[in-house]
């Protein structure tokens, strides 16, 4: 009986656990694949310079606060963010992405930075720059999705 049931022991473990093995390396592989889409995302380049330096900036400061809550990374850098802001409002717009609502979103999302810089600077509550920076995230997205050359 002892016999049989270290043979069904170790048949089954024959089994179970390369099944083990093989899930967690499935797991592992789509981690790094979904890892290397969103590193690849966010260093594409637009072709426009001031946008992908604000780019930079918002992804260094949004992912933290929308994956784990963190604020730090917002509090540390409002101002250099405001600043990529006002500069990419300022520069020269591509063809592309020269258009009426393209630079009212421009404008209102440098404004949104300024306004977070100066939250950050009277040291507003978490929820507070949390909310406004969701907010700036979104208008962001709205003027990334309009600027993209044909063909991306």
């Amino acid at each position: 009986m002892k016999t049989t049931y270290v043979a069904l022991s170790l048949a089954l473990g024959a089994f179970v656990i390369p099944s083990v093995a093989s899930a967690q390396a499935s797991h592992d592989m789509h981690a790094m694949h979904a890892k290397a889409a969103e590193k690849e995302h966010h260093a594409s380049s637009s072709g426009w310079k001031e946008l992908d330096s604000f780019h930079e900036l918002l992804a260094a400061t949004w992912h933290p606060v929308g994956k784990s809550n963190d604020l730090k990374p917002i509090r540390a850098k409002a101002s250099a963010l405001s600043d990529a802001a006002q500069t990419w409002a300022a520069s020269k717009y591509p063809k592309a992405c020269d258009t009426k609502a393209i630079r009212d979103a421009v404008t209102t999302v440098a404004a949104d930075s300024r306004t977070i810089a100066g939250m950050v600077a009277k040291s507003a509550g978490d929820a507070e720059v949390k909310g406004a920076l969701k907010e700036l995230h979104t208008r962001f997205e709205v003027v990334e999705e309009g600027c993209k050359p044909a063909g991306k």
